[in-house]
C-alpha cells in the first residue's frame, strides 16, 4: 500500500504543477492584454501645450532633465530589487516590468516576489483612464487580493506621478501635470486624471534634480498615512536625467516602513529598444 500512498502523491504533485503552469500563462497573457489596451487608447484632442510658468526650482529641472527633447509617447521598465511585505518583515527580491503611457497618462505594472523555493506572488498594478486596480496571486493560482475603488485609484495615480520622473516629458505636459511653488527647494506638482486629481510635493536636491517625492496616500485601512519615494542615482538615457534607483517608504506612527527598493535594469522609450 506504500507504494500506491506514494503514487498519489506523486500524481497530486503533479497535477497541482500543471495548473500552476496553466494559470502562469493565463495571468501572463492577461498581463498582456492590459498592456495591449493601454497603449491602444486614444489621446487626446487637445494638443500638447507646456506650463505657463514653471517655479524656478521645476524650470531648472526641466532643463536639466528634458532640455529640447520631444515627448516620450510610451515607456517599458525591467527592475530588479526588493519588497517587504509588512513593516518589520525580510526583505524579498522582486522582478518587474513595467509599461507607461503618455497620453493619456498611466501604466500596467507586474512583479514577481519570491518567497521561497517554489513559492512566489505575482502582483499586477494598474492606472488607466483615472482608475487603478490591483490583483495579488500565490503561485498564480491562489486569488490573495483584487482591489478597486476611490481609494485605490488614488494611490495608482500618485505613484504614477511619482514615477513621471522614469519620463520626464509628461511632467511638463501642462494638460496633464501643473505646478505650484512651495520655495526655492520645493514644489506642488498636481495630476489631473479622468476622474480627478492628486497632488504630491517634490524636494530638489543641489545638483536641481528631484530626490524626494511625499504625499498622503490612502492604505489598505482606507486612512491617508504620510508616503514617499526617494530617487537615487541620476543617469543619462535617450536624451534625459533619469534616476535608476527608488526607495519607496510609509511614514508610519510606529516609524518608517520601506517597502519598496527597485533597481533599473533597462529602459525602453518608445519601443526603440532597451537602454540601460
Amino acid at each position: 500500500m506504500v507504494w500506491l500512498v506514494v503514487f498519489s502523491a506523486l500524481l497530486l504533485v503533479a497535477g497541482l504543477g500543471i495548473v500552476i503552469n496553466v494559470n502562469r500563462l493565463r495571468f501572463d497573457r492577461r498581463v498582456a492584454q492590459e498592456m495591449r489596451a493601454l497603449v491602444a487608447q486614444p489621446p487626446s484632442s487637445e494638443p500638447i501645450r507646456a506650463p505657463v510658468e514653471l517655479p524656478p526650482p521645476v524650470a531648472r529641472y526641466r532643463d536639466l532633465a528634458i532640455g529640447a527633447r520631444a515627448p516620450v509617447h510610451t515607456l517599458r521598465v525591467q527592475h530588479g530589487g526588493t519588497f517587504r511585505m509588512k513593516p518589520g518583515a525580510k526583505a524579498l527580491p522582486i522582478h518587474g516590468t513595467q509599461l507607461f503611457t503618455a497620453d493619456p497618462p498611466g501604466f500596467v505594472w507586474t512583479g514577481r516576489v519570491r518567497m521561497a523555493p517554489g513559492v512566489w506572488i505575482d502582483v499586477r498594478d494598474m492606472a488607466t483612464a483615472g482608475e487603478g486596480s490591483m490583483r495579488v496571486l500565490l503561485d498564480d493560482t491562489f486569488l490573495l487580493a483584487d482591489a478597486r475603488g476611490p481609494h485605490i485609484d488614488q494611490g495608482s495615480a500618485l505613484r504614477l506621478l511619482a514615477e513621471m520622473v522614469w519620463y520626464p516629458t509628461s511632467l511638463f505636459d501642462g494638460r496633464t501635470v501643473t505646478w505650484f511653488a512651495i520655495d526655492a527647494t520645493h514644489a506642488r506638482a498636481t495630476l489631473h486624471t479622468g476622474n480627478g486629481a492628486v497632488s504630491g510635493v517634490f524636494e530638489f536636491g543641489p545638483d536641481g534634480l528631484p530626490q524626494r517625492m511625499s504625499a498622503e496616500r490612502f492604505m489598505d485601512e482606507g486612512e491617508r498615512q504620510p508616503w514617499s519615494g526617494v530617487y537615487r542615482d541620476w543617469r543619462t538615457v535617450a536624451g534625459m536625467r533619469v534616476p535608476f534607483e527608488a526607495e519607496v517608504s510609509w511614514q508610519l506612527a510606529s516609524g518608517p516602513y520601506s517597502y519598496a527598493h527597485w533597481h533599473v535594469d533597462s529602459m525602453d522609450y518608445d519601443g526603440l529598444g532597451p537602454q540601460a
